[in-house]
């Protein structure tokens, strides 16, 4: 298995997609905003390839201007969309090393990378693990390469137990970073459920 940090669009163009890739749209479509996310000047896809095959990604980017996140104005902070590997893949370390390598390059060392760690997207049909432990593989996975866990008042997190907050703090994020970050946790805003 090859591990390609920050790959070009073009690249992911070429190659086919794993069908069972399938865990936040269709394959077609995954592909199809791979190459979006690629293609933007803020944009990372690390893929894990086998031959001309996509069998894992990881997606960095700017966070959508609707999200929390989003609100950030100092450009510093950036999402961890989705890490996925094709389960025929698992257990080989793919995603770790999908990680490790891409922060190993230093290109997120001056940014927050933040996590949202959401039930709806965990893999528990195939992996057979309750939420609560699919969230402990995540945590110790995003840990292994500096996450950690942050409190958030986020309604869509706060809401469900089987949800997290994750963020990296950049050994080199400058303070505005790092203070909008910490802002943007607690904007003391209620959510549906007006439990906050």
């Amino acid at each position: 298995m090859r591990i390609e940090v920050c790959a070009p669009p073009e690249r992911i163009a070429g190659l086919k997609m794993h069908p069972d890739l399938n865990i936040f749209r269709p394959p077609a479509r995954q592909k199809q905003a791979l190459v979006e996310i690629a293609a933007s000047p803020d944009g990372c896809v690390t893929l894990a390839t086998d031959g001309d095959q996509i069998v894992g990604y990881a997606a960095f980017h700017r966070p959508d201007p609707f999200e929390r996140w989003g609100r950030d104005e100092t450009g510093g902070i950036y999402e961890l969309g989705a890490v996925e590997v094709a389960p025929a893949y698992r257990g080989q370390g793919l995603a770790r090393r999908m990680l490790k390598e891409t922060f190993e390059t230093g290109r997120f060392d001056d940014k927050v990378v933040v996590a949202a760690l959401y039930y709806w997207h965990y893999d528990l049909e195939r992996t057979g693990l309750s939420a609560f432990a699919y969230r402990d593989l995540l945590e110790r996975l995003y840990q292994s390469v500096g996450f950690a866990v942050y409190p958030t008042d986020d309604p869509d997190i706060y809401a469900h137990v089987e949800n997290a907050l994750m963020a990296r703090i950049g050994p080199r994020a400058p303070k505005e970073v790092k203070e909008s970050f910490e802002a943007l946790r607690f904007t003391h805003e209620e959510g549906p459920w007006g439990c906050l």
